[in-house]
């Protein structure tokens, strides 16, 4: 069995499932510029006092851009922000029926807006050490509240789609993190067990998880959202990037 190295710690795996977004890649560039596609397309279907106040629904000021990453331009997959988004048509007179179709209308121009790799830069040795644990025998998926084909199309742009077995979005399960449904979907796809797999993140409900799936280990990671004492809470390591980890 593959032999992962944390912290000094050697880790008998099969599987190591990441997080995207603060884990791979920095998650502040992929979200304001996906921040400013939706905005426009907000007003561009509704006007600017919508966009405005779509800004404060989902966590956003693109004037200083402030990011609350904790908010639901920072955690939710695109189906419930695009939801909680509708609340801005709603909210400035239209019907609910009609406040969604505007919705969906503006994420999807939005989407249609942006080319691969969406933002997506990847974070400092994140690359190397991949094809490290690759050569050294593991398996490699992602588990993200982004789509599958966003998540799919970054990382063939990026150069690195050829070293995961698996992408998992939020539409490929019922429940999203930190429900376990996403990695027992990863764990039927790749043919492993939960105590034979590693899940890395870089938030509380990466951890949360990959606790509630079973896994043998969780990895918490500094590149993202959360502080090393939330971690610590919730890990079993916590380091200070995804590009420390490597195989014997």
């Amino acid at each position: 069995m593959p032999k992962l190295i944390v912290a000094d710690r050697t880790i008998d795996c099969k599987l190591a499932v990441f997080d995207k977004d603060g884990t791979l890649v920095d998650s502040r560039v992929i979200l304001l510029e996906l921040a400013r596609a939706r905005r426009k397309s907000i007003e561009e279907v509704g006007g600017n006092e919508e966009a405005e106040l779509w800004e404060k629904i989902v966590g956003v000021d693109l004037t200083s851009e402030k990011i609350d990453f904790h908010g639901p331009l920072g955690t939710a997959p695109r189906r419930d922000e695009m939801l909680i988004a509708a609340a801005a048509f709603y909210l400035k007179g239209r019907s609910w029926d009609e406040a969604k179709q505007l919705a969906q209308k503006a994420y999807d121009s939005a989407d249609e807006s942006m080319n691969p790799p969406y933002g997506s830069v990847l974070l400092d040795g994140v690359a190397t050490a991949l094809v490290n644990l690759k050569n050294g025998g593991l398996k490699l998926a992602v588990a993200s509240t982004d789509t599958h084909n966003r998540i799919a199309q970054s990382f063939r742009t990026l150069g690195i789609a050829t070293l995961f077995d698996v992408f998992v979005g939020p539409e490929d399960v019922a429940n999203c993190k930190p429900a376990p449904d996403m990695i027992f979907e990863v764990l039927k796809r790749t043919g492993c067990r939960a105590d034979e797999t590693v899940m890395v993140g870089d938030s509380i409900s990466d951890m949360k998880m990959g606790r509630s799936a079973g896994v043998g280990v969780c990895i918490g990671v500094l590149t993202g959202i959360t502080r090393r004492v939330q971690l610590e809470k919730h890990a079993d390591f916590v380091i200070a990037s995804a590009a420390q980890l490597r195989t014997r």
